[in-house]
């Protein structure tokens, strides 16, 4: 299923659709600031991409400029000091997988955390800092090979265990604050939802249980709620539920797709990509979105530092 395809691969497809889609009839709005810092990905070095941190004053810096590789889905440590990404940067020039890496918030210090030959990614890391959960397609199961989460060691990527053992694929992880929860993406119902489980793997619940694809989600820093993008009323919006998949309300009625939502630090806010930009709004739906970005690249996959 295309929505769960490992990154590398669906922003090559999604982000051609959305630099397509984006809309030039209008002057663009002044430029608004969230406090803080974010992460994001985008392609304005020549159309590679790469991570980049936007600072509280508006400053853009390249993290990983030095790779020519694919670097993507930017999560950062619950301290704020370190951010995991997924790479196809390799010392074999013909891999084309990914993998999970470590570097420090600046960019350096990069460590590879995972060496299989097969794609890990999305990572994303536990409240305590101690733990990294991410999707791979490392094992088979009934014969196919499918998208799976599993658990590793922050520190150096040790002790890999497994998680799910659907037959469909499963990707997305995303930590309770409290870490005792997971929630993430699957098309084990059929189509993609929205479920959660304990962190150990077990009771999966779907939260989400509509037509339509549901993916992305992201939970508030106070563990009341989840936000996330859907179809289900036609283009892709973000919406937020309460944590146990009730009182769902969709907060953005854009005409183009509204992707991947994440957390202000102190709940007020979400931050998502949106025809090729990034934006933010009130969590409670009471603003219109603010634009974060404009030019030719695209820039998308936000992440709020904590």
């Amino acid at each position: 299923m295309n929505s769960l395809l490992p990154s590398t691969i669906r922003v090559l497809v999604v982000g051609a659709a959305v630099v397509a889609c984006r809309d030039t009839s209008q002057p663009p709005p002044p430029l608004s600031l969230p406090p803080g810092e974010l992460a994001f990905v985008s392609d304005r070095r020549f159309g590679q991409r790469d991570i980049y941190v936007m600072s509280t004053d508006g400053t853009i810096t390249n993290l990983t400029g030095t790779s020519l590789a694919y670097d993507g889905w930017p999560a950062w440590s619950p301290d704020g000091t370190q951010i995991a990404f997924e790479s196809d940067r390799s010392a074999d020039p013909t891999a084309v997988n990914l993998n999970v890496y470590v570097m420090s918030a600046d960019g350096s210090g990069v460590v590879r955390l995972t060496a299989d030959t097969t794609n890990e990614f999305e990572p994303a890391w536990s409240p305590d800092g101690t733990t990294i959960a991410f999707g791979s397609d490392r094992d088979t199961l009934n014969g196919k090979r499918r998208f799976h989460i599993f658990v590793m060691s922050a520190a150096d990527g040790t002790g890999v265990t497994r998680l799910t053992n659907d037959a469909a694929d499963d990707a997305q992880p995303a930590w309770s604050p409290d870490g005792t929860k997971i929630a993430f993406a699957t098309n084990r119902a059929g189509n993609d939802e929205i479920y959660v489980m304990e962190a150990d793997g077990t009771n999966p619940v779907n939260l989400t249980n509509a037509a339509g694809t549901d993916l992305g989600p992201a939970w508030s820093p106070d563990g009341t709620k989840i936000a996330f993008y859907s179809d289900r009323d036609g283009d892709f919006a973000i919406y937020v539920m309460n944590a146990d998949g009730t009182g769902r309300v969709k907060l953005t009625t854009s005409t183009v797709p509204d992707e991947l939502p994440s957390w202000s630090p102190d709940g007020r806010y979400l931050l998502f990509d949106s025809d090729a930009d990034l934006y933010f709004i009130n969590a409670d739906g009471s603003t219109d979105p603010q634009q974060l970005t404009r030019g030719d690249a695209t820039d998308f996959m936000p992440h709020w530092r904590p």
